[in-house]
């Protein structure tokens, strides 16, 4: 498990981080859904949940298991975003390349979880 500084400087450095994990156990398309799956979770932590943010990337016996943990106990809403918005795309892009994602509350906030 690595902490992860509250700074959106840090997505790319937690991008790289999964993928080096992830690389002996994924093929190279599924490595670049777990850079995005990563990109996106970890800003949302940084973006929504604050302080502590934590990842944790673990190969398991179907691929690799993400797990992002933020100091918000609450998780966003997914409604569709607009034809215009900006944002509100994370969790639709994650629940796109994942096998499976999820969330849970943990001590003092939440861990939102996905399997490539």
């Amino acid at each position: 498990m690595v902490r992860l500084a509250a700074d959106p400087y840090v997505v790319a450095a937690a991008r790289r981080h999964a993928v080096e994990v992830g690389r002996a156990h994924l093929d190279a398309g599924r490595c670049e859904d777990l850079a995005l799956a990563v990109s996106e979770l970890v800003t949302n932590a940084i973006r929504h949940g604050g302080d502590p943010v934590t990842l944790d990337v673990r190969p398991d016996a179907e691929g690799v298991r993400v797990e992002v943990t933020d100091g918000s106990p609450e998780l966003r809403p997914t409604e569709a975003p607009g034809l215009l918005d900006t944002g509100r795309r994370g969790l639709h892009l994650v629940d796109a390349v994942c096998r499976a994602w999820g969330w849970h509350t943990v001590d003092g906030g939440k861990c939102v979880w996905c399997e490539l």
